[in-house]
């Protein structure tokens, strides 16, 4: 790669999201980290840039003097010249189906790496079977995938199949997630991406959500110890001895972690199911249809609109405020099958899952491709476990993520498991 001027843009520097990786890459990236920051609005950058400099006047990397890139994501040319100054672009710039291809093709072409917070799949999917040859062959990581969707599951996945395959020499078959504890808010962006993803993918995650409620997503065949993996979507969980519904991330996650399975061989037919834990067998009823609901009423642009008009939704640039999401927190239960035997994970976070752990995810996604590269990375476009798996784990168990498993089930680290109750 030639020399840059730059070793991580962040594009879309005055999103809700894009601010705070901001604010994080100038805490936590090493002293010298040359960090730009990048959007289509001059002016709203440099009041960003303004307001987190007077927040932070001494952090480690110098927030009034990153310097601002100017574009149009839709504009090829545009992307081109950006992509070609930094040797990693961050980009928060979402829906990624719309504002998000013309960068990924300038990535590839001018030999830039590159990670995202997309949970658009489908659009991944298209990007890799277009791009993928193209970009291994010019050894460029094109890292999508990078945020609560789909980090826990991703790398949790990956983490139990490394311990299958070395402690119990035996292929990973089936993996049963479970969120047993959440607390968290939504940003405008996030509303906005899930009714454009709606709009565009009804028939593909459609299909998705049949398969999650009718449990036909898990394997057929007889797990070991009698234990069930083919499951309705509301059932009761005989190992944590609750009840389970609906998750709405259920479907992307099963999608990414599957992809990876069959690209990292983690056992035949290797698949992962997702639920959501609930007080009793109403409240798993209620809160399945209650997300069914919700899904219908982004899918239509008036319901939508009514929706922000009636300050039901935020809009995009807005999200939950910053105590809000230090209060947050979420827990991921694992039960792992390999053909004889069944074991146990444990992700967990002690912050707001969709923002404060997505900017962490993301932040460390973005400095492990600029200063952990070596032969493990596997160039092209892939999730985050196939591209840079144990190298990403590694940094973010150091942030006190929490990624453990064992033959026992685990309880959540200290500070989320005090949440939990």
């Amino acid at each position: 790669m030639t020399t840059r001027n730059y070793d991580i843009l962040v594009w879309g520097a005055t999103g809700f999201t894009g601010s705070r990786l901001v604010e994080y890459l100038a805490l936590n990236a090493p002293a010298g980290t040359r960090v730009a920051i990048g959007g289509r609005n001059r002016s709203k950058i440099e009041a960003v840039r303004a307001k987190l400099a007077a927040k932070h006047p001494m952090a480690p990397i110098s927030l009034a003097s990153m310097d601002i890139l100017i574009g149009d994501s839709q504009n090829a040319q545009d992307m081109h010249a950006i992509a070609s100054q930094t040797r990693v672009v961050a980009s928060t710039v979402g829906p990624y189906s719309i504002y998000g291809e013309q960068l990924v093709r300038a990535c590839v072409e001018e030999v830039t790496d590159y990670c995202d917070i997309t949970a658009e799949v489908p659009w991944v999917h298209d990007m890799n079977r277009e791009l993928n040859d193209q970009a291994v062959r010019n050894n460029v990581h094109i890292v999508s995938l990078c945020g609560f969707d789909c980090i826990p599951a991703d790398l949790g996945c990956l983490m139990l199949a490394q311990y299958s395959r070395e402690h119990i020499q035996q292929p990973l078959l089936h993996v049963k997630g479970s969120i047993v504890g959440i607390r968290g808010g939504v940003s405008g962006g996030t509303m906005a991406t899930l009714g454009n993803q709606l709009g565009i993918e009804a028939r593909r995650l459609w299909k998705g959500v049949k398969a999650q409620m009718s449990g036909s997503s898990t394997p057929q065949s007889q797990p070991p110890n009698g234990k069930e993996t083919n499951r309705a979507v509301v059932h009761y969980d005989q190992t944590l001895g609750r009840w389970q519904g609906f998750w709405v991330m259920s479907i992307i996650n099963s999608m990414a972690t599957k992809w990876a399975g069959r690209e990292l061989n983690y056992g035949p037919g290797f698949s992962y199911a997702e639920t959501m834990t609930a007080r009793n067998v109403f409240m798993a009823i209620a809160q399945t249809l209650g997300f069914v609901y919700l899904a219908a009423l982004m899918f239509f642009s008036a319901t939508r609109n009514l929706l922000y008009m009636l300050r039901a939704i935020p809009r995009p640039g807005e999200g939950p405020s910053d105590k809000f999401m230090k209060s947050g927190f979420f827990s991921l239960h694992l039960e792992a099958f390999s053909e004889t035997e069944v074991f146990y994970g444990k992700v967990s976070g002690s912050s707001d899952p969709g923002y404060s752990e997505t900017i962490k995810y993301l932040g460390e996604s973005a400095l492990c491709l600029a200063f952990d590269r070596d032969e493990s990375f596997r160039p092209g476009i892939y999730p985050p476990s196939v591209a840079i798996g144990n190298k990403l784990l590694d940094r973010l168990r150091n942030r006190g993520c929490q990624f453990d498993v064992a033959r026992k089930i685990i309880p959540a680290s200290h500070d989320s498991a005090k949440k939990v109750k």
